[in-house]
C-alpha cells in the first residue's frame, strides 16, 4: 500500500513540476524568444517649410524630425486646426496673407511633440481664386451688379451710399410684411471649398430677418426665397444691434450658376429695420480650394 501511495503522489505533481519548468522557459534569452520594448528616445520635433518654385501660393512642408517619429500631425493656419497628415506634403494659400504653420511629431507611444512654428507670408490672391462677386465694394455705381426681388408687395428700399447697400422700408413699422433682397449670380466649381464675407450694420430692430442664401433658384418678385440657407445675422426674438463681419464656407455638388442672396424682411405691424436700416458692404465670396 505505502508505494502504491507513493506512485500517486508522484504522478500529481509531475504535471505540475513540468509545467513549472515550461513556464521558466519562456524568460527571454539571447534567441529573442519574444520582443521587449527599449526605452523610447524624446523627439525633437523639426520640420522645413520650402515655396514652391514660381508659385507665390504654394509651400510644401516636410516633417525633419531625427528618430521614431510614426506620424505627423499639421496645423496650417487656415482654420481648420490641427489634423493628422502627410510626413511631408504641398499646402494652398489662395488669400493673400500670413499664416502660421505648426506640426507635432508623433511617437510609437502616441506622445505628441511640437516644433516651432514657422510663418509664411503670401503677397496676392491667387487670380483664380478672386473675389467672384462684382460690386462688393459698395463703391458708386456699384449697385449696377446688385439684382433685387420683392416677395411680397410691400417692396425694401435699397440706397447705395457712403460705400454701403442700405435695406429700409417706406414706413417704419411696416403696415404690411415686408420680405425680399439683393443677389447676384456667380459660376462655382463642384467639390470645392467657397468663403463668404460680409460686413454688416443694423440698430436695435423688430420681428426681423437677415439672411444669406447660396441656392441654385433664381430670385423673383412674388417667391420667397428658400433654396440652401447658410446663415442668419439676427436671433429671432433677441432683437439686438450688430456691426461687424460675418462668415461661411460652403461647398456644392455640381458645377454650374449659384445666386448668392442676401434676404431681409419684417413682420407687422410692430416690425421694422431699426431706425438706420441694414446696411452690407465688403461682400466677398471666393474659392479658397484647389
Amino acid at each position: 500500500m505505502k508505494s502504491s501511495t507513493k506512485f500517486n503522489i508522484l504522478t500529481a505533481i509531475l504535471p505540475l513540476a513540468m509545467g513549472a519548468t515550461v513556464l521558466l522557459g519562456c524568460q527571454k534569452d539571447s534567441n529573442n524568444d519574444y520582443e521587449l520594448y527599449a526605452p523610447v528616445d524624446s523627439l525633437v520635433a523639426t520640420f522645413t517649410v520650402t515655396p514652391v518654385p514660381g508659385n507665390d501660393t504654394k509651400f510644401v512642408i516636410t516633417n525633419t524630425t531625427k528618430g521614431e517619429s510614426v506620424g505627423t500631425r499639421w496645423d496650417v493656419g487656415k482654420g481648420g486646426g490641427p489634423v493628422m497628415g502627410k510626413t511631408s506634403d504641398t499646402v494652398f494659400y489662395p488669400l493673400a496673407g500670413t499664416y502660421s504653420i505648426k506640426m507635432q511629431a508623433l511617437d510609437k507611444r502616441g506622445k505628441l511633440y511640437s516644433a516651432t512654428p514657422v510663418s509664411v507670408t503670401t503677397t496676392r490672391n491667387d487670380p483664380a481664386y478672386d473675389n467672384l462677386i462684382k460690386g462688393g465694394k459698395m463703391n458708386p455705381g456699384d449697385d449696377q451688379f446688385w439684382g433685387r426681388y420683392d416677395a411680397t408687395a410691400n417692396k425694401i428700399v435699397w440706397t447705395l451710399a457712403n460705400n454701403a447697400y442700405t435695406a429700409t422700408t417706406a414706413t417704419r413699422p411696416v403696415t404690411a410684411q415686408v420680405n425680399g433682397g439683393t443677389y447676384q449670380a456667380v459660376q462655382v466649381v463642384a467639390n470645392k471649398i467657397y468663403r463668404f464675407t460680409t460686413n454688416i450694420s443694423y440698430g436695435v430692430t423688430q420681428d426681423t430677418w437677415v439672411e444669406v442664401y447660396c441656392g441654385q433658384a433664381v430670385p423673383a418678385d412674388g417667391k420667397d426665397y428658400a433654396d440652401n440657407k447658410r446663415i442668419g445675422f439676427i436671433n429671432w426674438g433677441t432683437w439686438t444691434a450688430f456691426n461687424g463681419t460675418r462668415t461661411f464656407d460652403v461647398t456644392f455638388g455640381s458645377s454650374g450658376t449659384i445666386y448668392v442672396v442676401i434676404k431681409a424682411g419684417c413682420n407687422a405691424s410692430a416690425g421694422h429695420f431699426s431706425t438706420q436700416g441694414i446696411s452690407i458692404w465688403n461682400v466677398d465670396f471666393r474659392r479658397i480650394q484647389e
